[in-house]
């Protein structure tokens, strides 16, 4: 087995081996092997932008903290608006962008995320090491 600096929740072990086994595009592929690996590997303990909100229409931005938190908010005309921390990927990825008001239409962080195709996905923007 191989060693990692951390182990992972058995919900996002789970959701990730989904994904990874049977992605919606390449760019799926890419983008949660790169997550898992820093997940498992990557301690961010200045955040981590994976999506920064002035690359998006809808000002979204996603972090991860640590290995496997993450922070989910929005930012338009450079005005914070909100955001969530949520202790979980497969948490943030079934977050109800509607719900939370972050946008005007029903949709999840994982199909926003496949809607634009991984779009501006940013895999080494680590805070620590910057």
């Amino acid at each position: 087995m191989k060693h990692t600096e951390n182990d992972l929740w058995p919900s996002d072990k789970e959701i990730l081996e989904k994904i990874i086994a049977h992605p919606f595009s390449a760019n799926e592929l890419e983008f949660f092997t790169q997550l898992r690996n820093k997940m498992e590997n990557e301690l961010a303990p200045c955040k981590e932008v994976h999506f920064s909100e002035k690359d998006n229409e809808d000002g979204i931005f996603l972090l991860r903290d640590g290995y496997d938190e993450f922070i989910i908010g929005t930012e338009k005309d450079n005005v914070p608006n909100d955001y969530i921390h949520v202790m979980s990927l497969s948490e943030a990825l079934s977050m109800n962008l509607s719900n939370i008001g972050f946008v005007d239409r029903d949709i999840t962080l994982l199909d926003w995320l496949r809607e634009r195709d991984y779009k501006g996905a940013m895999m080494n923007h680590n805070n620590a090491y910057l």
